[in-house]
């Protein structure tokens, strides 16, 4: 197995009572045996062996209080169906997710990707549409046809 990847400055979205939550200054850290959540102190806060994790996906970015840029990732346990989120700190975001697709894919937990931001049907449709609504104009131009 590959060596440990801790990631340091690792927000807790959490339920709080005005909506979400985040608790900072965490580090998460990827091991043989599974996922460790810490305080900056190393005080243990969660963990969860591979073999007890249904789910670990990237499924968002998002740009932290700092200004940096963030990975959404959400965790989903075995049994209860528990889930866990996270914002990790990323300098590239597109290595850190397909970094935790990787570590997810190699411990056999299932991974889900992102959706798209638009679907490809509706896109096709927009174009279509599009280049229907151009030929008309054309034609009714050069006074093809009459409206």
């Amino acid at each position: 197995m590959e060596e440990a990847w801790s990631v340091p400055d690792v927000y807790l979205l959490a339920e709080g009572r005005g909506g979400e939550v985040a608790v900072p200054n965490l580090t998460l850290t990827f091991g043989d045996l599974g996922l460790a959540l810490d305080k900056a102190d190393g005080e243990p806060v969660w963990n969860s062996n591979w073999v007890d994790l249904d789910e670990l996906s990237a499924v968002e970015r998002s740009v932290l209080p700092d200004g940096r840029d963030g990975v959404v990732i959400v965790v989903v346990e075995r049994g209860g169906g528990r889930r866990h989120r996270f914002v990790l700190a990323s300098d590239d975001v597109v290595t850190t997710e397909a970094a935790i697709r990787d570590r997810a894919a190699a411990q056999g937990v299932r991974t889900r990707s992102g959706r798209r931001a638009v679907s490809r049907l509706l896109t096709v449709c927009v174009v279509a549409a599009a280049l229907a609504t151009l030929a008309v104009l054309l034609l009714s131009a050069a006074h093809v046809i009459h409206f």
